[in-house]
């Protein structure tokens, strides 16, 4: 199958995808950007370049992959667009959708249409997440409970600075979903029934909640517990525990163990090369969405995206609060 990709935004992300997918070397690789002031980013890596209108890009490229990389409340739209005009295979960051009125309207259009539409849940794709998962079977053992936090440290009191209100206000979904998800996915999601979640507090730019606890069992049955203080110093972290081992991610791209027996952190050397020379996890889920493989396991579907979006309203305190969303 020829292999054209197109990336939609130039910007941080847009620019991280770019540099992993040239080194993948699809047959076409380009970049999309409304305004021509991001041209380097493509063409730093001898991608193309196209600036704006979309659906003029998108006549002229004809890509067969897209890699959503725009804007937080630009996702949907533009996944939406990219679906009307025929494209089939969706990359889209996290977290797809900020309301459940957007993410029915993708479900919709991708059941509408055939879509595959993953969503970019980069560190699954981590070293130090698959070197513990390897360590965690090669024992025969499994997770028998988990311990998080996503701390969100803002210097600015304005908030998250080039975001738009929308995206600041609902910042647990846009951001601390990512650490939510690398700690869960191997256990499962909480049993609503048998958790409990819990905030405090409120941040001018995020009314909703500072401070946000919760515990309780995942629908698998496993004990979990997190805490988050959005005024207080703190970084992202998660911990798995196994009968022989303490799992420790802190920071997440680093992975290590404290054995039974023993107080002390071992730290576990990685083969992380990729993580090093690209941003971390990048590589090799562009390489699951452009190729497919063992790999594509660790790909986020579109379904499981949503119910992370609910999760995350019901510990953000986002109900009630949802957007309206547009197609293009």
């Amino acid at each position: 199958m020829t292999v054209r990709c197109l990336v939609i935004g130039a910007g941080k992300m847009g620019s991280a995808h770019l540099q992993a997918l040239a080194a993948l070397e699809p047959d076409a690789l380009a970049g999309w950007a409304p305004s021509e002031r991001r041209r380097d980013a493509a063409e730093s890596v001898g991608a193309g370049f196209f600036h704006g209108p979309l659906a003029a890009a998108l006549d002229a490229f004809q890509p067969t992959h897209v890699v959503v990389a725009s804007p937080v409340e630009t996702l949907t739209p533009i996944s939406l667009q990219l679906i009307a005009a025929g494209v089939r295979h969706l990359l889209v960051e996290k977290p797809v959708a900020l309301s459940g009125v957007e993410g029915a309207a993708l479900v919709a259009a991708v059941e509408a249409s055939g879509a595959h539409l993953h969503v970019g849940y980069n560190r699954r794709f981590y070293a130090s997440i698959r070197t513990a998962l390897r360590l965690i079977a090669e024992a025969g053992e499994e997770i028998g409970s988990v311990a998080f936090e996503f701390n969100e440290v803002v210097p600015d009191p304005a908030g998250p600075l080039g975001h738009a209100p929308s995206v600041r206000e609902r910042w647990l979904l846009a951001n601390s979903l990512h650490v939510i998800d690398s700690a869960l996915f191997p256990v499962g999601h909480p049993d609503p029934v048998r958790s409990s979640f819990a905030r405090t507090g409120a941040l001018a730019w995020h009314p909703a909640g500072s401070v946000f606890v919760g515990s309780g069992l995942t629908v698998g049955g496993k004990p979990f517990a997190y805490h988050a203080n959005w005024a207080a110093p703190g970084r992202w972290c998660f911990e798995w525990m196994t009968p022989s081992a303490r799992y420790v991610f802190r920071p997440l791209e680093k992975l290590a163990v404290m054995r039974r027996g023993s107080f002390n952190l071992e730290e576990i050397p990685l083969d992380d090369e990729l993580d090093r020379r690209f941003k971390p996890g990048v590589y090799l889920q562009n390489r699951a969405f452009l190729f497919g493989g063992e790999e594509a396991a660790g790909l986020v579907s579109l379904e499981h995206a949503l119910s992370l979006v609910r999760l995350g309203e019901a510990m953000g305190g986002y109900a009630g609060r949802e957007h309206g969303v547009q197609s293009g």
